[in-house]
């Protein structure tokens, strides 16, 4: 019996990508498919009432999804937030095909954002070593807020009290990482932006 062989072989890494590219593919063309079917069902039955667009709204945001988290070795901090980009998108797609009646401003998507927020804590406190490589999706997370509050002084958002909560929770969680993390968060930013 040989003690000492050669070894397992390297996993063939081209194959794997190949098959993964293929079921993608498959992915899409079977979205793109079961939307054209939707589409000609919903002009057929109620053609007043564009339901077909919101189901094309969600194929696309979960077939991005997919691709992202497959295709992209990136951190966490990048997978989050295009995450919660893709669900501010999704939100306002339902919202406009189903009438635009601003419930994706008023509520869904201020409401992201505050989950947006809990989930940096989240992550930085669980990896606490490197818990100021989360500043930048705080900083994008700051932006949607300060979004939020645009759009309700231009007078698209009725209600105050959502936006000013997520401008407010994300300005006193960002005004603490920026008081408390200065030496490294200092750090962070000059690496990310070459400042």
């Amino acid at each position: 019996m040989e003690r000492y062989g050669k070894g397992a072989p390297y996993p063939d890494v081209r194959k794997r990508t190949k098959r993964l590219h293929f079921v993608m593919r498959l992915i899409l063309f079977l979205f793109i498919l079961a939307e054209i079917g939707l589409i000609v069902i919903n002009c057929i039955t109620t053609p007043g009432f564009l339901w077909s667009g919101i189901s094309g709204v969600a194929m696309i945001y979960i077939y991005l999804s997919m691709v992202y988290w497959i295709n992209h070795d990136a951190g966490y901090a990048a997978k989050v937030g295009i995450q919660l980009t893709l669900t501010m998108l999704l939100l306002f797609g339902i919202d406009y095909f189903t009438g635009m009646s601003g419930w994706s401003l008023k509520w869904a998507i201020p409401g992201v954002i505050l989950f947006g927020d809990a989930i940096v804590f989240f992550l930085m406190m669980l990896n606490r070593q490197h818990w100021y490589s989360y500043t930048i999706l705080l900083l994008f997370i700051a932006l949607c807020s300060v979004g939020i509050i645009a759009l309700y002084f231009s007078g698209r958002i009725t209600n105050v009290v959502l936006p000013v909560t997520c401008a407010g929770v994300t300005g006193v969680y960002l005004l603490g990482t920026i008081i408390f993390g200065d030496r490294e968060l200092a750090r962070e930013l000059k690496r990310r932006f070459h400042v």
